[in-house]
């Protein structure tokens, strides 16, 4: 048997073998965009990544020109975005324009190479070029020495602005503070091109004459100012320039020829671009800066150096006819290698079919006898898994209680202080500072209220994914508002806190509460690190283009050490100085800027000072219609009228109640937290006697001592659950009939469905209106005052001894209660005054006497007549008489029947007969 494994493991390896594709198919894309200098420069470095990339045939190199449009550029760069590009290498012509372009790149998680000059914002991998203030001192150092520390000097420079021209010129003139008498003449400002430095030459042709030397930027430039003197009669000037390219025409060739005196070499990179592009796509080490040497190029050594150019091509293009050469080859060898492969693998399968026919049938035994280990296997891991399930449903319990604690924690606190605010906002005489004071407690209490219920939606999901709802926001308004909360805090530990508008803008599309969330975060941040008598500030202003805000937070705080800085956006990151917290502030406003397609960076300096700049977009083309909610005017008036109130410190204790009048409802209020017992009893008991209870045993023992015509109950309770009272209340004959009114800090749909579900009469959360809460309960009570009014109208006329409507309302009420004791004991056969009474709370003697006064008749007279009425019914209904006598409490089908007819003056049996006819 094991002959047959190694005969097939032998077939199957050789026929991976023949299938294998031959070569390395990894492919990269580079893109190359170029806008600065002159034809020969930019066709020099191209040749040099063209020869670099010649070692790494399976590269896509992409080239663009914009030929120094800084525009067309950004344009080119896009549309090279658009084809999947794994890295990219850019020359830009000035900095300042292609930076954002550049910075979108690099934050797309593309590799970024720039060359010769840096973008401002420094977001890039990796920087090529050479030393432009090294280049100028040279070339200082080169004409001091060859003027012998004696002469003077002109000089034609590049474009304004640039920072290749700005570099060299103070190299040099660092370079000629120390060189004695020589000193510097003429100076011309030209654009880099030849024809542009040949009309400034003719123009200044005079000065130019007068210099002992001249040094152009660049040689092309240099080129013109030669033919600008040759046209003027003077044909051995010495003009220096820089670059020293090869080829025909260039530099080194016009050095040889003597037509150039000498010049700077200025690499271009293009070589080392190329071997820095593929350390990055290769994952190998690399350098960040790539600094360039340069020497000078004179007539000592320009032959030389001209020879080795002309070398070096000569083999660039014996390597290209090489590869041409290895291409075909290349081609000719997957043609033959694919035919093979096909012989190969047909021959394999054949062997193999055969091969696995005798296999499967000497291995299905073998199967078949593993098959019941394999089962028991697998009932074993059944059985791991239904524990670990277990134990996942434990942890999942465990966590969403403690979601459930927690919140009903911050959310009883949030109503003592909201809900009595809005009534202390009704107060007539507010001064003005108090309704300030109050608006600022209100607003970070509402706040807060929110943080609460983010912390809610985290137990609910994994991870919440919020939805942007922008709208357009008044800056300074939104700013001032964030600033005023700090206020006090700025007043307090004496720090100077101030806001400074640079921006024409108005206004800014964001989510002002999410956006707030991010900026309170920030000078919260500041505060904690800056010491008394420091400075923070809050700055707006634009970018050039005027299509992003930045809003800045800086502080001349502590500041952040080097190895935080790299940290302090990431989750749960805490840095050597945190004070306290949890670390997820700065990430939490990463996510914030981010979720507004902005972005948030930050710059510090140790013991100096802090700054955290958001930059946002301007305008609104940036977000979908998802992201943008429709716009609310939301105009707040401050309530000029209120009741008064005043909260009493002192907890309640079991015994406490109050007492309104003998003819108003009575509350039994359920809650463990002390203030909530007495911001309700402040609210409720200038109409309604109130009971209080903190517990589920203290609401218990409160119902069986009185008898409640409303019970106002929280859901989360020390020793139970008012779900499990709710329950209680409704499942007792007793109490049944009794609203119940749920307050909870509860507030997700499945907690009110499961009360609505455990009938609940009403559901309301904390915080709650004031307003909202006397409503539910006038309707609650006067649902039940009707339903009691209907029920005890089941008596037929002239069944009571008395009009029910001359009673008084307390004498109602206690026929209404009586009523409902008996009626929900009525079929029980050993019910006694004793039970009605205690049912009823009051003595056995007190019930005698009312049940005389009230319906001339003693109670058990009373409890056979309610008996008898109720039977009437049962027997309209079709019961048989044996099952009435039951359900009304009767020993006896026969004493049922005997009683009936006393009362009535016919029998059962005839009385339905009557009545159905």
């Amino acid at each position: 048997m094991s002959r047959f494994y190694i005969f097939f493991a032998f077939v199957i390896l050789l026929c991976c073998h023949a299938c294998q594709p031959s070569g390395n198919n990894t492919q990269f894309t580079i893109a190359f965009s170029q806008c600065i200098g002159d034809d020969a420069w930019r066709e020099t470095m191209l040749d040099e990544m063209k020869r670099e990339l010649s070692f790494y045939p399976d590269i896509e190199f992409i080239y663009h020109d914009a030929r120094g449009d800084n525009q067309k550029q950004i344009q080119q760069i896009r549309e090279l975005l658009e084809q999947d590009i794994d890295l990219l290498i850019v020359s830009p012509n000035e900095a300042e324009p292609l930076t954002p372009i550049v910075d979108s790149v690099f934050q797309k998680n593309i590799p970024v190479i720039v060359t010769d000059r840096k973008t401002s914002s420094g977001l890039y991998n990796a920087y090529v070029g050479a030393d432009n203030l090294a280049i100028g001192k040279l070339a200082a150092q080169f004409m001091v020495h060859t003027l012998s520390g004696q002469g003077q000097i002109g000089i034609v420079t590049g474009l304004k602005g640039t920072s290749a021209s700005i570099e060299r010129k103070k190299g040099l003139l660092d370079a000629l503070d120390s060189a004695g008498t020589v000193r510097l003449g003429v100076e011309i400002q030209s654009d880099w091109e030849r024809n542009t430095a040949y009309a400034q030459a003719k123009q200044h042709i005079k000065q130019l004459l007068e210099q002992d030397i001249i040094l152009a930027f660049n040689d092309q430039m240099a080129f013109g100012v030669i033919q600008a003197l040759r046209e003027a009669g003077e044909n051995h000037k010495r003009v220096i320039g820089i670059d020293a390219l090869p080829g025909e025409g260039n530099g080194l060739s016009e050095i040889v020829n003597g037509a150039l005196f000498a010049s700077m070499l200025y690499p271009t990179g293009g070589t080392e671009a190329i071997r820095t592009a593929m350390a990055i796509l290769q994952r190998k080490p690399y350098k960040r800066d790539n600094i360039l040497g340069t020497i000078v190029i004179n007539q000592d050594n320009a032959g030389l150096m001209m020879l080795q150019s002309n070398k070096i091509q000569e083999q660039q293009e014996d390597i290209d006819k090489r590869q041409e050469l290895i291409v075909e080859q290349n081609k000719i060898y997957r043609n033959q290698q694919t035919t093979l492969n096909i012989l190969i693998t047909s021959l394999v399968l054949a062997v193999v079919f055969g091969g696995i026919s005798i296999i499967v049938i000497k291995s299905n035994w073998e199967k078949n006898k593993h098959l019941e280990k394999q089962n028991e296997e697998i009932l074993s891991q059944q059985q791991q898994i239904v524990e670990m399930n277990e134990q996942i449903r434990t942890a999942s319990e465990a966590q969403s209680k403690f979601f459930t604690n927690v919140s009903h924690e911050f959310k009883t606190p949030l109503t003592l202080i909201l809900t009595p605010m809005e009534e202390l906002e009704k107060e007539k005489n507010l001064s003005s500072e108090g309704a300030d004071q109050l608006a600022r407690i209100k607003r970070n209490a509402k706040k807060l209220q929110n943080l609460v219920t983010d912390l809610i939606d985290i137990h609910r999901i994994d991870k919440a994914k919020r939805k942007l709802q922008a709208a357009p926001v008044q800056i300074d308004t939104f700013v001032q508002q964030v600033l005023a909360s700090f206020k006090p805090l700025s007043q307090k530990k004496r720090i100077s806190l101030s806001y400074i508008n640079k921006t024409p803008h108005k206004e800014i599309w964001i989510d002002e509460y999410l956006m707030e969330q991010a900026l309170s975060n920030l000078l919260s941040n500041a505060f904690k690190f800056t010491a008394t008598g420091g400075k923070i500030s809050v700055v707006v202003e634009e970018n050039t283009f005027g299509d992003h805000l930045y809003i800045r937070v800086v502080d001349n705080g502590s500041g952040i050490s080097v190895t935080d800085m790299d940290y302090i956006f990431d989750n749960f990151y805490q840095g050597e100085q945190h004070l306290s917290g949890s670390g997820i502030g700065l990430a939490y406003v990463k996510e914030i800027v981010e979720l507004h397609h902005g972005q948030v960076t930050v710059s510090s300096k140790k013991g100096v000072g802090s700054s955290f700049t958001l930059r946002l977009p301007t305008g609104h083309l940036h977000l979908s219609e998802d992201e943008k909610k429709s716009l609310l005017d939301h105009t707040s008036t401050r309530q000029t009228e209120r009741e008064e109130h005043i909260l009493n410190v002192e907890e309640l204790t079991e015994e406490t109640v109050s007492f309104y009048s003998s003819k108003a409802a009575n509350i039994l209020v359920v809650d463990d937290h002390p203030d909530i017992r007495l911001f309700l009893k402040d609210i409720l008991e200038k109409e309604y006697n109130l009971l209080f209870a903190k517990s589920y045993r203290d609401a218990m023992a409160k119902m069986e001592q009185s008898y409640p015509d409303l019970i106002v109950s929280d859901i989360m309770l020390p020793d139970g659950s008012g779900l499990d009272l709710l329950k209680m209340i409704k499942n007792s004959p007793q109490f049944n009939k009794t609203p119940v009114l749920l307050l909870s800090a509860l507030d997700t749909e499945e907690d009110k469905i499961e009360g609505m579900r455990l009938m609940a009469d009403a559901y309301l959360t904390k915080p709650f209106r004031v307003d909202h809460l006397k409503a539910v309960i006038t309707n609650l009570l006067t649902s039940r005052r009707q339903l009691k009014d209907h029920y005890t109208s089941i008596l037929e006329p002239g069944e009571t001894a008395t009009d029910i409507k001359q009673h008084t309302a307390q004498d109602k009420r206690f026929m209404q209660s009586l009523d409902m004791v008996i009626e929900e004991h009525i079929g029980k056969k050993s019910l006694s005054v004793e039970d009605i009474a205690h049912a009823l709370n009051i003595s056995r003697v007190q019930l005698y006497r009312k049940t005389k006064t009230l319906l001339n008749s003693s109670v058990n007279e009373y409890l056979l007549q309610r008996r008898l009425t109720k039977s009437k019914h049962l027997l309209l209904e079709g019961l048989h008489i044996n099952e009435v006598a039951e359900k009304v409490g009767f020993s006896s089908a026969a004493y049922f029947a005997a009683a009936f007819k006393k009362q009535f003056g016919i029998t059962p049996t005839a009385y339905r007969k009557d009545k159905l006819k």
